[in-house]
């Protein structure tokens, strides 16, 4: 049986190797591994054994048999249909655990849940969005029933981590590039944080579904919209008030509203004013360290054509980004190859957007990711769409 070339991609990207670094190891150029793991070109016997070769170094094996070319092509399409069907087991272990933990915990549900939902926070950063999925939709048929036994003492508190969980869901959604599940999930969250009448998590959620909206297509006006739902408020100094005022500078500077300066300098005062314990935690979701005040400064100025003060603001980042963030490390470097190229180096910033992505482990490349490699073709002009570099950076783009 022949192999198709989307099950050569998989086994790739599950070893972590890029479509160039593949193409350094096993000597066949890159457009042509390209054009076959797209299925323009057919997975020839030479092809597939230097495949073979290559994945073997990493621990993967690439068979021809039915049942293996099944499993790797399963392990693409693990999001959908294959990711569900575990769910329902998942779902009556963790019941049972549940139930023993009411008969034995002096603690409430909804202080169990809330201490689920900071662990959420804790991984999702470190934890590969397909194993989160499934752990995210196993809680939540979980906290469904929580919350259909209507106790009303726990009821606000289950709503309250109903908007969180969700939220969490409705990102690792949008890092498989699933756009329109991404959408609904934002709706459920939104949804349950206002029902949980607390102003915490729907700020929060409104914050983290206007940074994610770029990535799951929402127009630049109705991102807008929903940050100023909760902007006639006062903004406690917490995570989800200083994300809420990082999305807003973005959106304006998307739009080329100026007044995303004077939104950037409303983050940097409540920045300033967040708890230590906060600002102090790198790898949560509900942590505001400088970093992020970095990152919101450097896309609103390269967004602005302000290269200047976009260098300025990356230059700060990059002495703070550490080993454990690399998708925030990538899209910072590649808002300096959008940067590279509003100066005139349209062949260095396409190159430099070229090397950032093939030096990105594929665990960690996201649609958040493409989306600032993306960006950085937008701004080449006309006379620059075919030089060499930007075709390179494009045909990688098109590839995955």
């Amino acid at each position: 049986m022949l192999i198709s070339g989307l099950t050569l991609r998989a086994a790739r990207v599950e070893a972590g190797i890029s479509m160039r670094g593949m193409a350094r190891r096993i000597g066949i150029s890159y457009s042509h591994l390209s054009n076959v793991e797209r299925g323009d070109r057919a997975a020839t016997p030479a092809v597939v054994e230097a495949y073979r070769r290559a994945l073997a170094d990493k621990g993967q094996v690439v068979d021809t048999g039915r049942e293996d070319v099944q499993r790797c092509e399963m392990s693409e399409l693990l999001r959908g249909a294959g990711l569900l069907g575990a769910v329902p087991v998942l779902t009556a272990v963790e019941t049972v655990r549940a139930g023993l933990h009411d008969a034995v915990s002096v603690r409430s549900r909804a202080e169990w849940w809330r201490q689920a939902i900071a662990d959420y926070g804790a991984s999702h950063y470190l934890t590969p969005p397909t194993g989160l999925l499934r752990d995210l939709l196993t809680d939540a048929a979980l906290l469904e029933k929580h919350l259909a036994e209507n106790l009303a003492a726990d009821r606000q508190g289950l709503l309250l981590s109903a908007g969180y969980l969700a939220g969490v869901t409705a990102l690792t959604w949008s890092n498989l590039g699933e756009r329109r599940l991404a959408r609904r999930w934002w709706h459920t969250a939104i949804d349950a944080a206002d029902q949980s009448e607390d102003p915490a998590v729907q700020v929060w959620v409104r914050a983290w579904a206007v940074m994610n909206g770029p990535n799951i297509g929402r127009r630049s006006s109705e991102i807008l919209a929903l940050a100023q739902e909760r902007l006639g408020e006062r903004l406690a100094p917490d995570s989800g008030s200083c994300a809420l005022l990082g999305g807003l500078a973005q959106t304006q500077a998307d739009l080329g509203d100026p007044a995303a300066v004077t939104t950037l300098q409303r983050l940097a005062e409540l920045t300033e004013r967040v708890p230590g314990e906060i600002a102090a935690d790198r790898g949560s979701l509900f942590g505001w360290p400088e970093v992020r005040l970095r990152y919101a400064e450097s896309y609103v100025h390269t967004a602005r054509r302000d290269t200047v003060a976009a260098y300025a603001a990356q230059d700060r980042a990059l002495e703070l980004y550490g080993t454990d963030l690399p998708r925030d490390r990538a899209k910072m470097l590649l808002h300096r190859a959008r940067c590279l190229v509003v100066d005139g180096d349209i062949t260095g910033g396409a190159t430099y957007a070229t090397d950032v992505l093939d030096n990105l482990d594929a665990t960690v490349r996201f649609e958040s990711v493409d989306a600032s490699a993306r960006a950085v073709l937008a701004v080449v002009p006309p006379h620059g769409r075919k030089l060499a570099a930007v075709c390179t950076l494009r045909g990688l783009l098109a590839a995955t």
